[in-house]
């Protein structure tokens, strides 16, 4: 019986490496995002970003001002968003006051299974309080308000 070549286990320690990390980017990509406190302005961004994921419309009027809201009208949002797969994760916050600017880096991608196109960009949403809530303040990614 020959012995194990040297260009056998150095394959074979790749081909093993590379299982590890495929099983971790599957552990990772199957994780629960992080839940944000309610009532800060981390959740009114995740609350507002997984209304536009699913198209509920309604449920993003609920997420901006009332100013906003009108100054764009209801029946003029538009959700034309709709990716094969979406990550978002926040990147910081910065408190001005009763506006918080939240940035947001979103990876989204199309085609099937592990290779498909994914790009990366970042976004700023504004959110202001109102009372004890949070809600979206300036037209918000990806949402065009009669904007075009």
């Amino acid at each position: 019986m020959k012995g194990i070549s040297r260009s056998g286990l150095v394959l074979g320690m790749v081909g093993a490496v590379l299982a590890v990390l495929v099983v971790v980017a599957i552990v990772l990509a199957l994780q629960p995002p992080e839940q944000f406190d309610p009532g800060t302005p981390e959740a009114t961004v995740q609350n507002y970003l997984q209304a536009v994921i699913d198209g509920d419309q309604s449920e993003v009027a609920l997420l901006m001002t009332p100013e906003l809201l009108e100054r764009c009208g209801a029946d003029l949002i538009q959700l034309r968003y709709s990716p094969d797969s979406f990550r978002a994760v926040i990147l910081g916050t910065d408190a001005l006051g009763d506006r918080t600017v939240v940035n947001v880096e979103i990876t989204q991608g199309s085609g099937p299974g592990l290779f498909g196109d994914s790009w990366s960009f970042e976004e700023t949403l504004v959110v202001e309080q109102d009372g004890a809530e949070w809600l979206i303040a300036q037209t918000p990614w990806p949402i065009y308000c009669g904007e075009g």
